[in-house]
C-alpha cells in the first residue's frame, strides 16, 4: 500500500470541487430564474473517491471479464514502464512505451537494434513482450547511477522521474526555486519546515502563518468570541470533560 492516505485527501479534493460547482449552480440558478438563492447536498464518501479514479477496471471486468490483479508500479499495457534500481542506490521511473518515445530510449540506451527487432515494433507488441523489455531496461539501469541515467534521458527528450527521498526533496534546487517548502514558527518546535501553499494563485496566493494550534488553544476565542459563551460556561464545559 502507499504510505499516505490516498483516499482521504482525494475526497477532500473531490469535495472542494463539488462545493464550487454547487456554489456557481446555486448562484447561476438564482441570476436566471429571479429567484432566492437556494443550495444542495454534496454527498461523498473515501471508497467512492477511488472507484472514480480506476480508469477502465470496471468496464474491462464487465465487458472483458478482466480481473485485474497487482501489478506492482507496471502497466500490463504499456512498456517499457516501470520503477529500476540505479547502480547508486536510487530507484527511477522511465515511461517510454508510445511509438514516438520509445526510438528515444532504445536511443539514448545505445540500443538502436531494439528497433530492428519485430517483437517490440509496435506499443501492442512491446506489451506483449513486457517482462523481457522492462529486463533490458532494469539491466541497463543497474549500471548507472540516477545522474547518469538523469543527464542522458533529458538529453534524449524522455519522460522520467527519479524517485526522491525526503532528504532529496529538501536538497533540490527547482523545489527551492518554487518555494515549495516554507519555515514557520511554531511555539513549541521553533522554526519547522514544511510544505508551502498550493495551488498558487497569482494574486491570492496565501501564506502558511504559522504551525498547527495545540489542543484547545483557541477555545477562547471560539467559544466566548463566536459562540458567546461566558467564562463560567466555558469553565463548566472543562470542568465535565466537555472540552
Amino acid at each position: 500500500r502507499p504510505g499516505l492516505i490516498v483516499s482521504d485527501y482525494l475526497t477532500a479534493v473531490f469535495n472542494a470541487f463539488a462545493i464550487v460547482t454547487a456554489l456557481y449552480e446555486r448562484d447561476r440558478r438564482a441570476q436566471v430564474a429571479g429567484a432566492a438563492p437556494r443550495g444542495q447536498w454534496v454527498e461523498l464518501s473515501l471508497y467512492e473517491s477511488i472507484l472514480r479514479i480506476m480508469e477502465h477496471t470496471l468496464a474491462a471486468y464487465d465487458r472483458l471479464g478482466v480481473v485485474r490483479e497487482r501489478e506492482g508500479n507496471r502497466l500490463r499495457n504499456s512498456a517499457p514502464l516501470d520503477n529500476w534500481a540505479t547502480k547508486d542506490g536510487k530507484y527511477v521511473c522511465i515511461i517510454a512505451a508510445g511509438d514516438g518515445l520509445f526510438p528515444r530510449l532504445a536511443r539514448a540506451m545505445g540500443r538502436e537494434d531494439l528497433l530492428r527487432e519485430p517483437r517490440f515494433g509496435t506499443m501492442a507488441r512491446r506489451a506483449e513482450h513486457g517482462d523481457e523489455l522492462n529486463g533490458i531496461v532494469a539491466a541497463w539501469c543497474r549500471e548507472r547511477t540516477a545522474r547518469e541515467i538523469q543527464d542522458v534521458l533529458e538529453a534524449h527528450e524522455v519522460p522520467f522521474g527519479v524517485a526522491y527521498s525526503v532528504a532529496d526533496i529538501f536538497t533540490d534546487p527547482h523545489v527551492a526555486a518554487r518555494g515549495d517548502i516554507v519555515s514557520v514558527d511554531d511555539p513549541v518546535l521553533g522554526a519547522v519546515r514544511m510544505q508551502g501553499v498550493y495551488p498558487r494563485f497569482s494574486e491570492t496566493p496565501g501564506d502558511v502563518p504559522r504551525g498547527a494550534p495545540r489542543l484547545g488553544e483557541h477555545n477562547e476565542e471560539i467559544y466566548q468570541g463566536l459562540l458567546g459563551l461566558s467564562p463560567g460556561e466555558l469553565e463548566a464545559l472543562r470542568s465535565d470533560g466537555v472540552i
